[in-house]
């Protein structure tokens, strides 16, 4: 064997030549390349993945932080936690799990109000981050939620028409405003935790119409009606009145006059009014008492035309300042809660919210009432409180012409000259149909255009579907101008109907086409969104 140190170059071979050729052959040979660019693709690889370890223990980390961070600003800015704030966001972090955080906390609050802010800091070590140089990784979160107590001024306008009584549409809509009035009025016990009857919040105006509105007993002791009579209380507007939201308790409304509307066409005396004499179906203003509202509810009917424009017209000015005075008189007789002093508030009154709900399953129709003319004053009909002579005042001609026997005088069929009492229209309409007053007080001398203008003119249509429309449009504008939130729901209602519905709603969002137990469903929709307009978090 040879030794090492016996071993010997090839002859022509030196050391130095031997390595050239290896050096050279070696740049040539591509064998373990791959290998070498796969070990760095996979450090690279590993190095991302390592990243994206670590950064996404950074975004659990700081979900769950930001998560309870949330939870417990929203928790300490209620107004019924009786707790600290500070010292309920603490809790919440130390029953959280979280370790090591830096937590800083806000409070402010005042008579209505408190605002939570806080801010958190969480460390985290990263795994492989740190290779380059990054050895930890903070987690910050921010948050703030406050809550006010904003004072709700509603006004809930009801179609109370004929046609609800079709398709048992009067009962759900009975349901469904049962149970919006108990969502909205939970608010006032909500807001101290209690049901003492205290703090009162919200205030609900029911205003249920038909073809006409009867204010009733109570509007009528604070607002001023017409005085040509006292035996009801439905009432009527001019045109120019829907432009403006406010009704002044001090400038008189017209009521509607006492008459006899369906018996217009017979030969019979007074039958039944065509405005109640009762409070049935009455305005119920400025109320916090549930009971007392589901009563008035549950005891609405359908019956009549309908007149949307009226109810959309009392509903405006039952939250319009104007109508302070009277709800401040209300307040003074015990009829109105003393915490709603000083409502209705402003237009731009900071925390408060003005919204209308109105509903109706049809359009508008007829409003009748007796022609100006003949509907106060003197008649020209005078009586002899002894006798009973009736005789009849031509002021062309300044004669009588007694009805008893033909006669035309310079004096009435009184005997005497001097005791006639001249008939009001308000005692005739009270007493008598259109046809009988007619027949009885002003068929004389042939004269059958007369008896003619009294038995079919007498009673005027004084607004149909096109005046009402036009006069809704106009309420809801003012109303929409002053920040009143409208809300709409069109119930089963048809294409007219829908038309001034959807044009009455603040936005189309605030609209509501319901049929059956929708109407439910609408009123629960629209209380939801009271209450979520109320907090602001």
């Amino acid at each position: 064997m040879m030794k090492r140190s016996e071993f010997s170059m090839p002859k022509g071979c030196s050391s130095t030549g031997r390595s050239r050729r290896w050096l050279a052959r070696f740049a040539r040979e591509e064998d373990g390349t791959i290998t070498i660019f796969a070990l760095m693709i996979f450090v690279l690889m590993l190095a991302a993945g390592g990243i994206a370890i670590d950064v996404m223990r950074y975004e659990t980390q700081r979900t769950q932080l930001q998560y309870t961070l949330d939870r417990a600003v929203l928790a300490a800015a209620a107004l019924n936690q009786m707790e600290d704030p500070e010292e309920v966001v603490i809790d919440y972090f130390a029953t959280s799990g979280l370790e090591n955080y830096r937590l800083d906390v806000d409070v402010e609050e005042g008579l209505n109000y408190r605002r939570v802010s806080a801010s958190a800091e969480m460390d985290m070590q990263s795994f492989f981050m740190n290779m380059f140089g990054v050895r930890a990784l903070t987690s910050p979160a921010r948050g703030a939620a406050e809550e006010r107590i904003m004072d709700i001024e509603i006004s809930m306008v009801l179609d109370i028409s004929g046609s609800m009584g079709w398709n048992n549409k009067i009962a759900n809509m009975r349901d469904a405003a049962n149970e919006f009035v108990d969502t909205m009025l939970a608010i006032n016990d909500a807001e101290d935790g209690t049901d003492d009857g205290e703090d009162q919040n919200v205030s609900i105006s029911l205003i249920p119409y038909n073809g006409m509105v009867n204010a009733g007993s109570t509007i009528a002791s604070v607002f001023t009606l017409s005085n040509e009579h006292t035996e009801s209380n439905c009432t009527r507007f001019d045109q120019a009145d829907y432009f403006s939201t406010a009704i002044d308790p001090d400038v008189a409304i017209e009521r509607i006059a006492h008459f006899d509307y369906n018996n217009r066409g017979r030969y019979r005396t007074f039958r039944s009014p065509y405005c109640t004499t009762t409070d049935y179906g009455a305005i119920l203003p400025w109320s916090e008492d549930a009971d007392e509202l589901h009563d008035r509810i549950n005891s609405l009917n359908a019956n009549g035309w309908t007149a949307i424009d009226l109810g959309m017209r009392w509903a405006v000015g039952l939250i319009d300042p104007a109508a302070r005075p009277a709800l401040e008189e209300l307040i003074d007789d015990g009829e109105v809660h003393p915490d709603f002093v000083g409502r209705p508030y402003d237009y731009d009154e900071p925390e408060v919210l003005k919204v209308i709900i109105l509903m109706t399953d049809g359009e508008n129709t007829n409003q009748y009432d007796v022609i100006q003319t003949r509907k106060r004053g003197g008649t020209n009909v005078f009586v002899d409180p002894d006798n009973g002579n009736i005789s009849n005042y031509d002021p062309d001609s300044d004669t009588y012409y007694w009805q008893r026997n033909g006669a035309v005088r310079s004096y009435p069929d009184d005997g005497s000259n001097d005791n006639a009492v001249e008939l009001q229209w308000v005692d005739l309409w009270a007493n008598y149909s259109a046809r009988m007053l007619a027949g009885e007080y002003w068929y004389y001398g042939n004269d059958w255009g007369l008896y003619q203008d009294i038995r079919y003119d007498s009673i005027e249509l004084y607004a149909g579907r096109s005046e009402a429309d036009a006069n809704l449009r106009a309420i809801c504008d003012a109303a929409n101008a002053q920040g009143v939130i409208v809300f709409t729901i069109a119930f089963e209602a048809p294409p007219g109907g829908q038309d001034v519905m959807q044009y009455c709603a603040t936005t189309p969002s605030h609209y509501y086409d319901a049929n059956g137990i929708e109407i439910s469903e609408a009123f629960a929709s629209i209380a939801q969104s009271i209450n979520q307009l109320r907090l602001i978090q």
